[in-house]
Order: structure tokens, then sequence, then C-alpha cells
């Protein structure tokens, strides 16, 4: 359909500042440590340094050049290599997910990125263009859309309805849009619980203030710290959740603004970003799983995310899964997948767990908390923490146990359970992969067990568990799982 062809030669640029955006932590050590060393000078790292920015630039170049691909009308072919040339063949009906993405770098040329995922990808995409004109990504979206059946690899018992005919996207025909509001874009920057992991990030800096100040000074301050009041220290840890706080806000408004869903026949279609956009596409067939996370500041307000699990379209950034919905009202969740994807339209009945199971949540919880405890009473003589700790960590477990719950409605499974999130799953039968249970020597005291099941994802599949669950509640969701309860009925209807 196509003669081969090259990216946009702006894929050198990009290509080479990718290059050293990876090695700019290695470059940072070296320039830190390098320093204090005897080895070399600056003469010496002035060069190596220039060394490898002639190199990336070569390499990119390189690259460019000897990168080739053609679009056929059933597969989309790809070469490259300079010395070891290599050819690849991507099947459209092999294909799982299209993204299309405008990052910074490729907004300044006018220009996107083309990441397609195939299955069995691997934990990075399958093929990946950087640098192409919107038009011709879009040509290629849309002529590899046009597949005629679907083959979920590992799935059991698919129907023939299930497999046929998913045509190409129509832009100009939707049957569903959904737009994140201005107002809920701000509730979801404020409710982020991305503070835990900004707020590391400002104390592993602050933690390097050290090589920076006089090592006299240095040991002032944190003999004063030390010996300053719980109150002192409370407000520095305090200082530092704010800054998390303020950065979780900003990365959160600049990810999920201008988000939109678009739901075309069985495509889903979802664009999102304000620094960088991205457009991904979905076949709502591919969907094995869907994830209501509530993390404990949304929770009291009613707020809920939505993600979904799929055969293509993970990203690290969000464990693997597409966040389908960045947040909304939990009484509004089964309204929109009844648009999006009714076949997760499910009544939350959980069952809970046995009484006896609690005191297996609270105990894991509250060993590792005395050690801490006493810890802290060595270092810092606060005797009323031996109390206080285990007395909070007992009762996150009884939150824990009291938060999980397990249920079936109809063909799907249901999954309830907190860390610090509250997390639902919903499974469906026929996107299960494998159930199994296993039973810890402690367990066996209460004659407990724990569950799991595993689906398909984007990488290698993805393993959902439940712990401490008597065996009454296992032996129902086997007995589901395995259809005996659909023999017994076709027995029945036979008979009749």
């Amino acid at each position: 359909m196509s003669d081969w062809k090259r990216q946009h030669s702006a894929a050198i640029f990009i290509g080479f500042l990718s290059s050293i955006k990876e090695m700019l932590f290695t470059m940072l050590a070296v320039l830190i440590f390098g320093q204090s060393s005897q080895f070399g000078g600056g003469w010496f790292y002035t060069i190596f340094f220039a060394l490898i920015l002639v190199f990336s630039l070569a390499n990119g170049i390189i690259k460019w050049a000897t990168f080739k691909y053609k679009l056929q009308e059933n597969e989309l072919q790809i070469k490259h290599g300079l010395i070891f040339r290599k050819s690849r063949y991507i099947r459209k009906e092999r294909i799982q997910s299209i993204d299309i993405n405008a990052k910074l770098l490729q907004r300044l040329f006018g220009l996107v990125e083309l990441r397609i995922e195939t299955a069995g990808g691997g934990a990075e995409p399958e093929f990946r263009l950087i640098a192409l004109r919107r038009e011709e990504a879009n040509l290629i979206k849309t002529e590899l859309l046009k597949r005629q059946a679907i083959d979920i690899e590992g799935s059991i018992d698919e129907s023939a309805e299930d497999l046929k005919d998913i045509p190409a996207s129509d832009e100009k025909f939707t049957d569903f849009t959904w737009e994140l509001s201005k107002q809920r874009l701000v509730i979801a920057a404020i409710t982020s619980s991305g503070i835990g992991i900004a707020a590391t990030f400002v104390a592993a800096i602050t933690s390097q203030v050290q090589q920076f100040i006089p090592e006299a000074m240095y040991e002032r301050v944190i003999g004063w710290v030390i010996h300053s009041s719980v109150l002192l220290i409370g407000f520095w840890i305090v200082f530092i959740l704010l800054i998390g706080w303020i950065i979780s806000l900003i990365s959160t408004l600049l990810k999920y603004g201008m988000f939109k869903i678009d739901k075309r026949d069985d495509e889903i279609h979802i664009s999102r970003g304000v620094i960088e956009q991205r457009q991904l596409t979905l076949s709502a067939k591919r969907i094995t799983a869907v994830r209501l996370v509530q993390n404990i500041i949304r929770q009291p307000f009613g707020f809920v995310s939505v993600y979904v699990e799929s055969a293509g379209g993970g990203r690290k950034d969000e464990d693997l899964s597409t966040i389908l919905i960045p947040i909304c009202k939990k009484g509004e969740v089964n309204q929109l997948l009844k648009e999006v994807l009714p076949d997760f339209v499910v009544e939350k009945a959980y069952e809970p767990l046995p009484a006896k199971s609690v005191r297996r949540y609270i105990i894991r919880l509250i060993i590792p908390s005395v050690f801490v405890a006493t810890l802290l009473v060595y270092f810092f003589n606060w005797g009323w923490i031996t109390i206080i700790i285990p007395l909070l960590a007992g009762a996150y477990g009884y939150w824990q146990y009291s938060s999980a719950g397990i249920g079936i409605d109809g063909n799907n499974l249901l999954l309830k359970s907190r860390a610090i999130s509250l997390t639902e799953v919903i499974l469906p039968r026929k996107r299960i992969q494998a159930m199994k249970s296993t039973q810890s020597l402690f367990q066996r005291l209460d004659d407990l067990c724990t569950i799991h099941v595993s689906i398909i994802t984007s990488i290698v599949g993805k393993t959902f568990s439940l712990r401490h669950i008597s065996k009454d509640q296992r032996d129902h969701q086997f007995s589901w799982y395995s259809y005996e309860e659909e023999k017994e009925n076709i027995k029945g209807e036979s008979k009749g």
C-alpha cells in the first residue's frame, strides 16, 4: 500500500535529547563523585562528556537513516540496523492498542509519536515511531484498525460473536462522549495520591544538601533536630508533604487536562494531556478487568478513579493499567460504564470475610509497628510511642479487614480489598486465565486461605489476590469458575 519511508528528520534531534535525558543521572553522579576523586581532571571530564554527546548524535543519525517502515494490506513491516540488519513484521490481528502521543519535543516540530502494542510485546511497545506528521500517524492508525478478527491469547471459551469484525474508527460518528470538567480536574489534583511519591522525591533532594554546606554546620543542624521537640519535627514533615502536594497537584493538572472519552462502535478513544498530549485507542472486547480505586482522601467525599486492564495500552505510571475515568462520583460509575463498557455494569454485593480472619489482618501490622516503636523509643526516648503506634496499626488492620469482600454478579467475579487505597476489581469469567488458592502455616490454624485470580494484560499478566477468605468462600468461587453451575443447568435442561 505504500513505499518504504523514514521518520521525519527531527527524529535525530528527538532521539539525541532522549539519550541525553537517560544519561543525565549518570552524568550528575560522575560530576558529583568524580570531583572528589583524584582520577582525571577538568579537561578529562570535558572531553569525556563531549565524546558522549558526539556518539549520541552520530547514533541518532545512523538510526534515522537505517530505520524504515512500510504499511502493507495486512501488516506493518520494519527494517532497521546498520551492521546487523533486522526485519520485523507486525500483523494487524496481533495489534492490541495504538497510542498517539505529542510530547513537548514533538510539539515543537509539529509532530507526534506513534506507539503500537501487540500480543506478547514485552515491557515496552512492540513498535514506536517518535517523529511523524499527525496525518501520517492517523493514516497508519486507521489502516491498522481495519482488522477482521481478534484473538486474545490464552482467553477462555471466546464466542465467535465476540470476535467478529471490529471496524476502523470513524471520527464523524461517535456513540458516546464524556469530558472531565474543570471542576472535577481540580478536585482530582487536590485529592491526588501522588503526594507520597512527590514528598519522597523532595525528601531525597533535601537529604543531599549536606554535600553543599560545611560539615560543622551540618552536624550542628542534625544535633539541633535530634534534640528538638516533636512539634518542630512535625512542622518539617508537614512542610515536605506540602511541597510534595503542590508538585503532585501541578502534575495531575497537566496530565489529565483536556481529558475526553469518545466511544465509537467497539473502540474507546481516550485523549488527554496539556504538555504531553496523548491519544489512545482501545478495543472494548480486549478489556479484561475494571478497577475502581478510592484513596483515603477521596473516599469520604465519594470520589473514585476507574482503571481498565486490557491486552494492550498499559502504562508504567499507572501500574501497567489504563485510566478510563480520572475521577467521578461512585454513584456515577455504573452510568458511565453502561455507555462505555456495558459488560462491566454490576450490582456490587460483597460477602464479608469470616470473623476469625480479623486477627490475621491485625497481627500482620502490629508486629512491624512494635519494632518501629522500639527504635523510636531507643533513639528519641518517646515512651508513649510504644502504645500509640501499635494501637494505630491494629486499628488500620481492622479497617483493612472490614473493607475487604468477595462476591459474584452473574458472569463477573468481584474482589474488594485495601492496602492504603480501597480497590474494587470486576473480573469477567471468560477473561480469567487462572484461579488458585494458597494457604500459609498461620492460615491453617484458622482454616483460612488466599485466593489469586490472574488475567492477561499488555505485559505478561496481572494477578489480583484477596487474603484470609474462608474455605467455603474459596470453594464457591472455584465452582463458579469451573462452570459447574452451567453444566448442572445444561443437564437439567436436557432431562427436562
